[in-house]
């Protein structure tokens, strides 16, 4: 019963979506308003706010198509929540409901299990770091779990720590008894780290933490002013050389981008691939840079772990690993080709970290040698 009740909400979130953006632009099975030299109106939905940082991105990316196609293309950008929560933006895309969206693969946590190796504790030591490994990755081995829609890009949040209300965390131990927002595999460390895990959308996080529904959560610092949860919270726990991040994705619909000239798909995966990648990278890392500045200048009790303490936490993060190793065994894969995801990423880390250094760009999290002096 509560499966077909669920089932009839979301047909009626999509049907309200449908009604919101009807008759914007050609249907997604007739092109021929397209062939005749008509404007092509994408619908673009993003859950972040617009005056976000994320929020903002999506709106740069509209305004560049735009212009690179020389108004060929117009992006139509829904950012907020406008039409789809981040749990129903892969349905709505593949199902045409919009025609770009853009979510976190934790909203459908055990659905895009090869690419949700990313979401492990695997040593990114920041924003910049991480959003040129995802790529990587995603090109690498072309997981088939996105065959149903067009890939643009994937990209990562900054990396995550520990942020509280009232206790302060020093020790795993000291995490027993609270209850952290965590979703997908941030959700599985928070557990193997000894607190419970709460999965809350982060747009309604700063309620539950108001309200003292959750003690904390395990986000990068950017979400003290992106999600205002600086307001709200006291402390922080430096935990970033567990290296756990949030994937990202901006995903299209496969007939909407069939239905586009080879030319207008060559100019959208040339300027996604290059130009926007590196906003994309540069927007994550630069507001991680103000949350971190944020909590300096707030006040915040701020724990930074010795290199002693951190073997008890990652002896214990490490389990997740293991944990996801095994289920995709189960799933039919090998344990040699799950270690060769892990392995790239590991070594790339590696490349794009001496990539970091050797540019000389600095980041909230990492390395001496990148960290930003503030």
């Amino acid at each position: 019963m509560k499966r077909k009740v669920q089932t009839f909400l979301f047909a009626l979130t999509l049907g309200i979506a449908l009604l919101l953006v009807g008759g914007c632009g050609s249907s997604n099975n007739d092109p021929a308003g397209e062939q005749a030299g008509e404007t092509i109106k994408l619908r673009f939905a993003n859950y972040f706010a617009a005056e976000s940082g994320p929020g903002k991105i999506g709106q740069v990316f509209a305004d560049d198509i735009n212009k690179l196609t020389d108004g060929q293309i117009e992006v139509e950008y829904y950012p907020g929540g406008m039409l789809l929560g981040p749990d129903k933006t892969y349905d709505g895309v593949s199902q045409g409901i919009v025609d770009i969206g853009f979510s976190n693969l934790s909203y459908t946590f055990g659905r895009f299990t090869q690419t949700e190796v990313l979401d492990l504790p695997l040593g990114f030591p920041n924003a910049w770091v991480a959003n040129h490994v995802s790529v990587d990755y995603f090109n690498e081995f072309q997981p088939k779990e996105f065959d149903d829609v067009h890939m643009l890009t994937l990209h990562s949040s900054a990396v995550n720590n520990i942020i509280t209300v009232n206790k302060q965390v020093k020790t795993p131990a000291d995490l027993k008894g609270l209850k952290i927002r965590g979703t997908g595999y941030i959700a599985k460390v928070v557990e193997a780290l000894g607190a419970a895990p709460v999965a809350v959308a982060t747009p309604e996080t700063y309620d539950s933490l108001s309200k003292n529904v959750i003690d904390g959560v395990m986000l990068p610092y950017e979400t003290v002013e992106t999600f205002r949860f600086g307001e709200v919270t006291k402390n922080a726990t430096e935990i970033w050389p567990l290296g756990q991040v949030y994937t990202f994705y901006i995903v299209m619909n496969n007939n909407k981008w069939e239905q586009l000239t080879p030319e207008l798909q060559n100019i959208i995966t040339e300027y996604v691939q290059g130009d926007f990648s590196e906003k994309l990278t540069t927007m994550w890392n630069d507001i991680d840079i103000e949350g971190l500045k944020y909590i300096t200048e707030s006040g915040y009790n701020i724990t930074k772990l010795s290199q002693e303490e951190l073997v008890a936490w990652k002896q214990l993060s490490d389990t997740v690993v293991k944990d996801y190793t095994n289920n995709m065994v189960s799933k039919g894969y090998s344990e040699e080709e799950v270690n060769s995801w892990i392995n790239f990423i590991q070594e790339r880390i590696d490349y794009w970290t001496a990539q970091q250094i050797e540019q000389g760009v600095k980041s909230s999290t990492g390395p001496d040698e990148v960290r930003v002096t503030l």
